[in-house]
């Protein structure tokens, strides 16, 4: 079964192909079509031939399609917009425009290196569906930092915690303005609307203005643990 859906991004009208067919999946690549596997259990050993796959068509909304379109041309996933911010997916060109900073550690590195950003756009969204995304000033028209959720990795003796991990890095020259907190309020909203009920956030007890500020988004202080260099790790969470 073969069916094709006009999906208009941005303006630009594009074709998805859905398909458990072979033949028709690799016209539609050879075409230059965007194109989604139409998987079923019985063949649930198969090589997919397509980046995306649903069981039904009822799984292929007008959102989902979108996305296919998205990825297969390097689109950025509009997140949310707040008074100044268009928090969007990071694009490739993005490298550009991320300010390096001294205490910059190797995660940091992938947003400032065009082939890591590449790599991460392609495995991070494309897997998981989200990650760190630009923070972009609508006003300004300019890259001010990054924010986001990652999954939370967090042992603490026998303690464990599993969910999202609420995460954001303000650049030097763009804090004091308030940019994280209307970041944070513009994500927190994208979890609630996607169904994630709780989520995590860690600081460094030192770190004040990270605790006033996580405290006053509602978070509250769940666990802590102390570094081999005796700086104390906090982990807060909230209710979406």
């Amino acid at each position: 079964m073969t069916r094709e859906y006009d999906v208009t991004v941005e303006g630009r009208l594009h074709r998805v192909v859905i398909s458990d067919e072979k033949e028709a999946l690799l016209a539609a690549k050879a075409a230059g079509k965007a194109s989604v596997s139409l998987w079923s259990r019985e063949g649930a050993g198969e090589t997919f031939l397509t980046r995306h796959a649903v069981e039904s068509l009822d799984d292929a909304t007008g959102e989902y399609l979108e996305k296919v379109v998205r990825r297969e041309l390097g689109l950025p996933w509009e997140i949310a917009e707040t008074r100044r911010l268009r928090i969007r997916e990071f694009r490739a060109e993005d490298s550009l425009r991320v300010i390096w900073e001294p205490d910059d550690g190797e995660d940091d590195r992938v947003f400032w290196c065009r082939d890591h950003l590449e790599e991460y756009i392609r495995w991070q969204y494309g897997l998981w569906g989200y990650g760190l995304w630009a923070l972009w000033d609508r006003r300004q028209d300019c890259l001010v930092g990054k924010a986001g959720v990652t999954v939370l990795q967090w042992e603490s003796g026998e303690k464990t915690a599993e969910g999202l991990e609420l995460g954001y890095h303000i650049f030097t020259p763009f804090r004091r303005k308030g940019y994280a907190r209307e970041a944070c309020e513009g994500i927190l909203m994208w979890c609630k609307n996607n169904g994630y009920g709780h989520v995590y956030a860690k600081t460094d007890a030192s770190n004040e203005a990270s605790v006033r500020l996580l405290k006053s988004l509602g978070f509250r202080l769940i666990d802590q643990r102390c570094s081999g260099s005796g700086r104390w790790h906090c982990l807060y969470g909230a209710d979406c």
